[in-house]
């Protein structure tokens, strides 16, 4: 949506005398200096000083996007012994690649807690498929309760867990008495009235668990979208038993906003949370928390390797310009992601981009001068992305640590970390907290 408004506006042009003429003059292949500023490196670009001083500014105070592996030898003990590690490549069947990196690090970190969290039940809200718990279940031995409001991924979650666990008895016996399956539940929460009593309740029921016993348990959650997150924050401080929460999350653009600077405002809006940042008036608009949402790392790779694949901007900015103009209403909607721009034409990407929308972008739209001239520019669009994306750490910084802020008020022991390596996962930290 960044690139339709480059076009429609015409920002390129409105960019400093400085900063345009140097864009003007540079190759794509030389912009990802721009997006590498976590260390020193050897400059082969005279870039304008302010994008020096600016570049110099995010990485001083947005967050470190480097990771590190957990290390430590009661995890290096707990990990070893795991069925998770001893029977590895049945977890790993039919996962893909990013979500095994995920699983990995989230467990890792699980485990690498002080004190550990053995005793605590383990609640994914919005789980999906369920992979994480079946990982941290039969994989590490945690207690698990996943609530999903699709019923088919129930369902499906359900079935994977019982083939898993069928292979792992059948390759050790010894597993048949000790492996500890997922509670899957079919649940829609409802986290903008939050009710502490019902939900452990639920929780209690869905366990078998006695009142007398001491019941406390943990939220977590891979990749939450949106206002999933504060919600579930909101939830681990109204729930007495619930002692941690851990999160990585992700879709900032599809939190809800305060429209002005009113800390007074109603309080179930996802940003901002903490009362430092409601009475100090901070608004992030749309395209500020969608550019939050980009792969940063992977764009830079994409810069100096397929950066011919990068016309893909000024496919969607052209499109969406279109369908802005015929169909105001589905701003904001989303075109069809996973095409490659360099191996179909402007036309059929256009096809395909549309599928599922109601709308049929007209030939002759497609073939327009205005909408040639705007795919000739598409260096302009990618250069002029690219300054926009050195502002994404910064803004995602903003976001987290408005979250951190919100639990600090309430006296939780709250902390960020580095949970997964950024070219396989962007999202990639992690809110922890304790009370």
């Amino acid at each position: 949506m960044a690139d339709r408004r480059l076009h429609s506006e015409d920002h390129f042009q409105r960019l400093p005398t400085s900063w345009r003429a140097c864009m003007e003059i540079i190759s794509v292949q030389q912009l990802h200096g721009l997006l590498r500023f976590d260390r020193r490196q050897t400059e082969t670009t005279v870039w304008p000083l302010a994008i020096l001083a600016l570049r110099s500014l995010f990485h001083r105070l947005a967050l470190p996007r480097e990771h590190r592996e957990c290390k430590g030898s009661t995890l290096d003990k707990r990990w070893v012994n795991s069925t998770f590690h001893r029977h590895a490549g049945l977890f790993q069947k039919s996962v893909k690649h990013k979500k095994r990196h995920e699983i990995v690090q989230f467990a890792a970190s699980c485990l690498n807690e002080e004190p550990p969290q053995d005793h605590c039940t383990l609640v994914d809200i919005g789980s999906g498929q369920g992979n994480l718990a079946r990982a941290l279940g039969l994989g590490f031995g945690y207690q698990v309760c996943c609530l999903e409001q699709n019923e088919s991924f129930v369902q499906t979650a359900r079935r994977k867990d019982a083939e898993l666990g069928q292979k792992l008895t059948k390759r050790d016996p010894a597993l048949r008495d000790t492996l500890v399956m997922p509670v899957h539940l079919h649940e829609r929460v409802n986290l903008e009235q939050i009710d502490p009593q019902g939900f452990v309740q639920m929780l209690n029921r869905a366990l078998n668990s006695s009142s007398k016993d001491e019941f406390q348990f943990g939220l977590i959650g891979l990749h939450p979208c949106g206002d999933l997150a504060p919600s579930l924050l909101r939830l681990f401080l109204a729930c007495r038993e619930c002692r941690f929460v851990k999160l990585v999350c992700c879709c900032y653009m599809k939190l809800s906003c305060l429209a002005l600077p009113d800390q007074h405002a109603a309080n179930n809006y996802g940003f901002p949370l903490s009362e430092f940042c409601r009475s100090s008036g901070l608004l992030l608009s749309y395209q500020a928390r969608e550019i939050a949402c980009h792969a940063i790392e992977q764009y830079s790779c994409k810069l100096q390797e397929d950066y011919e694949e990068l016309k893909v901007h000024a496919y969607r900015a052209a499109i969406e310009c279109i369908i802005v103009r015929l169909k105001p209403e589905l701003k904001h909607s989303g075109l069809r992601g996973g095409i490659k721009a360099a191996e179909v034409s402007f036309e059929e990407y256009s096809r395909r981009a549309v599928e599922g929308m109601d709308i049929s972008i007209p030939s002759e739209e497609l073939h327009s001068y205005e909408t040639q001239r705007r795919l000739e520019r598409w260096e302009d669009v990618v250069k002029f992305y690219t300054l926009r994306l050195m502002f994404a750490p910064l803004v995602e910084t903003l976001i987290l640590y408005d979250r951190l802020l919100f639990l600090h008020e309430r006296g939780c022991n709250a902390r960020i970390d580095v949970m997964f390596d950024p070219v396989e996962s962007p999202r990639n930290h992690a809110i922890t907290a304790f009370k």
